[in-house]
């Protein structure tokens, strides 16, 4: 039950957080985050292809990879942009901290309370692939500017 509490919150609480936030600015920033997820996706997919984690609990009548992607991860990256963007340092900087955390510790704590074990890919190798994400999701953000024609 509190697996099921805790999933739920993951795709619907973050959201909540935007609420406070400029709405251009977050509406600026909302193509890379949905590139992001895209991307997670993706390697959500290759790691069921090749075992790199199974989730053993998910929300019922939804795929595994909806609380996080389009929670948490969808909503974070909108934010972590949102304060960071003007600064390629300071974004990688604050996504090498909170990648680490996510990695390092709240995985830890998901595969203690079930949700789900990481099988042919260890915690560096999560991290890394968070890392590659995120540069990924900035360089999209810097081609998006640079073709996109704003109304002053």
């Amino acid at each position: 039950m509190f697996n099921q509490f805790l999933l739920w919150s993951t795709l619907i609480i973050p959201w909540l957080a935007l609420i406070p936030l400029n709405k251009n600015i977050v509406k600026s920033f909302i193509p890379s985050s949905l590139f992001g997820a895209l991307l997670l996706t993706f390697i959500f997919q290759i790691a069921d292809k090749f075992s790199w984690w199974e989730i053993t609990e998910n929300i019922i009548l939804l795929s595994n990879i909806t609380p996080f992607v389009y929670g948490v991860f969808l909503v974070g990256t909108i934010i972590i942009l949102y304060f960071t963007y003007h600064s390629f340092l300071f974004f990688m900087l604050t996504n090498l901290i909170i990648d680490a955390l996510l990695s390092f510790g709240i995985s830890k704590w998901y595969e203690h309370l079930g949700i789900y074990k990481l099988i042919n890919i260890n915690s560096l190798g999560v991290y890394l692939l968070t890392i590659v994400v995120a540069i990924l999701i900035y360089s999209f953000q810097k081609w998006l500017d640079s073709v996109i024609i704003r109304e002053e």
